[in-house]
């Protein structure tokens, strides 16, 4: 069922929006751990590039329809309105590493690896949108667990002696590198809260209606070049076998063709039988 326009402008132009701007302000939301201030950190330049690989894995898997956005099919102002929802989007991106990476050190270094391999790996495969919508979703929960509950507990300046054993293992193994710094219980909060508001930002995008990824890659996935894909789930129809020419010889268990020869192969009438040969 087609929404009405009320509502979906209404969704473009303020629910959207809103929701991405959070996302931004909110990834870049720390808070010390002491002193409890409050501070926000600026994109990363590795951020950005994290933020333009997902925004491409979200048009590759259907997640993002762009072209309906921004188009000729669209006026001035709700192209304008399209193309700020599109750089809000990728603000939004950028501003969820952020939140979920170490400030500095190894660790930064690790995570940031890490991203780049899983999302070139997921712009590779392209995968359906319902199964690149759970793996986002798997994948930014985890990343949040890794550093907001275990790393922040084994970095916490009021940990046990066990944890500041480890801690200094840790360290001593990696020469001093890692160089995390823990965070005030309001970050947590406030980082947890982003990723819900981005999963549900994603989930309200204008996407392709098949499910699966936008028409020109569905035309290379299902069909042939100039060809109409199929719906999901329904059987191709099998290929017409070209015509073979006449006396050319046939498979095994199939019957030649007799060949055409003289006038009758030129077009030509064949010539009838005069009585008096007979």
């Amino acid at each position: 069922m087609t929404m009405p326009w009320a509502q979906l402008a209404v969704r473009e132009a303020l629910v959207l929006p809103l929701l991405l701007i959070g996302v931004a302000a909110g990834g870049g939301f720390r808070s010390g751990v002491t002193d409890g201030a409050w501070r926000f950190l600026p994109p990363t330049p590795m951020a950005l590039v994290l933020g333009v690989l997902l925004v491409g894995v979200l048009v590759r898997t259907g997640v993002l329809a762009p072209w309906t956005l921004v188009g000729p099919h669209r006026h001035g102002l709700a192209n304008a309105n399209g193309a700020m929802l599109l750089a809000t989007l990728l603000l939004a991106s950028s501003q969820v590493f952020t939140a979920l990476s170490p400030e500095s050190g190894l660790l930064q270094v690790l995570a940031s690896v890490f991203f780049l391999l899983l999302l070139v790996n997921t712009l590779a495969a392209q995968p359906t949108r319902a199964r690149a919508m759970q793996s986002l979703g798997v994948v930014l929960l985890s990343a949040f667990v890794l550093k907001y509950v275990i790393l922040d507990a084994l970095y916490a300046p009021e940990g046990s002696l066990a944890r500041k054993v480890v801690t200094t293992l840790l360290e001593g193994v990696s020469l001093g590198a890692l160089g995390y710094t823990s965070h005030g219980a309001a970050t947590a909060y406030v980082a947890f809260l982003v990723v819900l508001l981005y999963l549900f930002a994603l989930v309200l995008l204008p996407g392709d209606d098949d499910d699966r990824v936008g028409p020109v890659l569905r035309t290379g996935r299902d069909g042939r070049l100039g060809e109409p894909a199929l719906p999901r789930g329904e059987p191709a129809l099998p290929r017409a076998e070209p015509a073979r020419p006449r006396g050319e010889p046939s498979l095994p268990g199939e019957t030649s063709l007799p060949a055409l020869t003289g006038a009758r192969a030129s077009g030509a009438p064949a010539a009838r039988p005069h009585p008096a040969d007979h």
